[in-house]
């Protein structure tokens, strides 16, 4: 296909990308002017998880030793252990994330 017939259909179909229409906002319902009622209550549903990406870091093989056996010394995976780190810096990381994903059998 040369360059003018590729041309020609190109401008010939709209753009792919969407364009921001503006829509009307839906009517909202009167609600009564009791300002002591509680607003609405929305049902508990099991919380969705947030998906989990990798994270590959290289650290050198003394630091990784380390981070072995504290894990080792304090009955945690090294998942666990990195997360609780990443806690102490001040990023928000709930007691569930940082619980481990694998069984653990009992003996």
């Amino acid at each position: 296909m040369t360059s003018k017939k590729l041309g020609a259909l190109l401008r010939s179909v709209p753009p792919a990308t969407a364009q921001a229409a503006e829509q009307p906002e839906p009517p909202t319902m009167a609600r009564p002017s009791d300002e002591s009622s509680p607003p609405p209550r929305r049902e508990a549903g099991p919380a969705t998880p947030t998906p989990e990406v990798p994270l590959q870091v290289l650290v050198p093989k003394h630091i990784r030793t380390q981070l072995a056996v504290m894990a080792a010394e304090q009955g945690q995976s090294l998942r666990a252990l990195v997360l609780t780190g990443i806690r102490s810096l001040g990023i928000t990381v709930t007691d569930e994330e940082i619980r481990d994903k694998r069984g653990r059998r009992v003996t």
